[in-house]
């Protein structure tokens, strides 16, 4: 047992560090999820860590649901996409008792911060320049 929650732990650590967000802070979820397995599909509620906050995105996951039917918990490794509040996520999952493998698919509420705009640029000769916005006074 202790093996496999190792084997989980470094299944988990890897993506999350991979996936580290240069410009936006990492953001949490909680939502719906369902895990097809061994056991057939379940429905479950989650909660999700995810790499990034910005809207429009891809980012890593890691999380852990409630199975509703098998009274279980299942820890998850994933992507998602954050879009507007709201996260869409594919995952691997692993029950925390009984060690058994499943494929999930998740989806709910998540803070999300919409998308910065690039500042207005031109190019010349000298390369990238700023367009310069209306004067004051004029």
């Amino acid at each position: 047992m202790l093996e496999r929650i190792s084997r989980f732990t470094v299944i988990c650590a890897l993506p999350l560090a991979l996936a580290t967000p240069v410009y936006s802070g990492p953001t949490v979820g909680l939502g719906l999820s369902f895990g097809f397995g061994a056991s057939g599909v379940q429905t479950g509620v989650g909660v999700r860590v995810f790499s990034g906050n910005r809207s429009k995105s891809t980012v890593g996951s890691v999380g852990i649901d409630y199975m509703l039917p098998s009274q279980t918990w299942r820890g998850t490794v994933g992507l998602g996409y954050l879009h507007s509040n709201k996260y869409l996520g594919l995952d691997l999952g692993i029950g925390l008792g009984s060690g058994d493998f499943s494929y999930g698919l998740g989806l709910g509420a998540a803070n999300t911060t919409p998308q910065t705009q690039p500042s207005p640029q031109t190019t010349s000769q000298n390369g990238p320049q700023l367009i310069p916005g209306p004067q004051q006074g004029q």
